[in-house]
């Protein structure tokens, strides 16, 4: 499958979006994901699907002693290769579920990706043989509620309110959905599924949130936007420890 951030027309979109210090990136997930970050200093951090570097960016201002960052678009990585010039940082452009580096790394962080991944339980398994012992994980992807209904119109909405599709919630398959005037094709995957992976492969959970209801959406967004993220959340962010 062709990586759609490689399309030109649809990457432009998506840096516009991504770069609005509006966007769901910057207000409803990245705050939460910095709070839970360990202290970096010294760290050998992995970053998988680094994109543009927004989240490098951040921990290299926390003094980590080396970020490998892994990402399948060219358009992506073309981007952070620009930004990170004479800095602690090697980048790859490759699938995760293909890379493969020597060693193991102190934390994996990963920003929006995992529901691009169609076998979750592998990917589990491949993220605890990178880690060190008692090594961090924490990760955001796309909620299951999100992903659940194969309709690509996830919402519904009359003069009752907003409304989420959840049919076919048990099908864990492929999924498209129209974003940005293109459609993205991606996997849903089950809470079940999410956890008993993680936990079957070695991991210990440690902290959960539901994203959306975070102190930045009520300081920054409209009234709208805070009514539409009351309905449900877009994302999850789960952080975990290698046993």
């Amino acid at each position: 499958m062709n990586n759609i951030y490689d399309d030109s027309v649809f990457f432009e979109g998506y840096k516009n979006k991504r770069n609005s210090h509006l966007s769901y990136n910057e207000i409803v997930e990245m705050p939460e994901m910095k709070r839970l970050m360990p202290d970096l200093l010294g760290m050998t951090i992995l970053d998988i699907g680094c994109g543009m570097g927004n989240l490098i960016t951040y921990m290299l201002t926390h003094d980590p002693n080396h970020i490998i960052g892994v990402e399948k678009s060219k358009n992506m990585i073309d981007e952070s290769h620009e930004k990170f010039k004479d800095k602690p940082v090697t980048l790859y452009h490759e699938d995760f579920m293909t890379f493969t580096i020597k060693g193991t790394v102190d934390l994996i962080v990963s920003s929006l990706v995992f529901h691009y991944i169609e076998d979750f339980k592998k990917c589990c398994q491949k993220l605890n043989r990178l880690l060190k012992s008692s090594g961090t994980l924490l990760f955001t992807m796309e909620h299951p509620i999100q992903t659940a209904t194969k309709d690509p119109e996830v919402k519904k909405e009359d003069e009752n309110g907003v409304y989420l599709r959840m049919e076919n919630y048990f099908d864990e398959s492929i999924r498209s959905a129209n974003w940005i005037g293109k459609d993205v094709f991606k996997y849903h995957h089950t809470i079940e599924t999410i956890f008993n992976s993680l936990i079957n492969s070695g991991f210990e959970i440690e902290y959960v949130k539901d994203l959306g209801q975070s102190e930045e959406v009520f300081k920054y967004y409209d009234e709208e936007r805070i009514n539409k993220l009351k309905q449900f959340p877009p994302f999850i962010l789960i952080k975990a420890k290698k046993k």
